[in-house]
């Protein structure tokens, strides 16, 4: 089976910076399958792009080689690496795209990527890890890459909290739907359900509902999802429009349902 190369960017749809990578990634001899996951994440977004990275790539079939290019740092100090986490190997600048992935598979192996002297300072996408990607595919080692890498950059999640007026937590993803995933987790849907309703900013969404169409379209509903984590939604459009909600907005699982 051909090895899987996938690509996660914030060039855009139409970009000819995707074409110019995919086209380095031709060199190679050995077959593969190439697979765009996404190439409009928000621009310059590294925690945008962790979320995508830490919820796709796990998927792929062990051995995918996943290539990450959401880099504002380009051109600095910032390094590039190659990481094998779990079953899966990632090329990437070291700025906590992986945040995601490393918090779910620890003990990683990395490296730092050699930067050839005629790389351009802006596009290390194409001449740093596209040539890294295309020496992997042809039967290169890791340990060719570069030498041992040190610590590896982690964006920091915020956790929930409780207190006497209930479990609090925050909106930590905006997917393209429009629903609100929060950072409180599945486990604490006995409480969403006892309390009845999710408060969202200055919001309460009162009805709870195991999935999407258990409720009319356009209700506003409060559910486990499936990044298993509790999320607020609207049935067939968007809860962020309907609560002017995003990143941060803070979210409570009241102690008791109000009467």
């Amino acid at each position: 089976m051909p090895r899987v190369v996938t690509l996660t960017t914030d060039f855009g749809t139409g970009s000819g910076y995707v074409a110019e990578m995919k086209g380095r990634l031709l060199s190679a001899t050995a077959a593969f399958t190439l697979v765009d996951i996404a190439h409009d994440v928000p621009a310059h977004d590294i925690r945008a792009a962790a979320w995508l990275v830490g919820q796709a790539c796990p998927a792929f079939p062990p051995g995918s080689l996943h290539i990450v290019v959401v880099d504002p740092g380009v051109g600095t100090t910032r390094r590039l690496i190659w990481v094998r986490v779990g079953d899966q190997e990632f090329l990437c600048p070291n700025n906590g795209v992986l945040s995601r992935v490393l918090d779910s598979f620890p003990d990683p192996v990395a490296r730092t990527l050699h930067v050839a002297p005629g790389a351009s300072a802006t596009f290390h996408g194409r001449d740093v890890l596209a040539p890294a990607a295309v020496a992997l595919l042809d039967g290169a080692k890791p340990e060719s890459l570069g030498p041992p890498a040190g610590p590896l950059v982690r964006l920091q999640w915020p956790v929930p909290s409780e207190n006497a007026t209930g479990i609090h937590g925050e909106v930590v993803h905006v997917d393209a739907f429009g629903n609100l995933v929060t950072n409180l987790p599945a486990d604490l849907w006995p409480h969403l359900a006892q309390a009845g309703r999710l408060r969202v900013g200055d919001h309460d969404v009162a009805t709870v509902v195991r999935t999407y169409g258990d409720a009319p379209r356009g209700s506003l509903v409060a559910l486990v999802g499936s990044q298993a984590a509790i999320e607020a939604a609207v049935v067939e459009s968007s809860a962020a429009a309907r609560l002017a909600a995003g990143v941060g907005t803070p979210v409570t699982i009241p102690r008791r349902r109000s009467p």
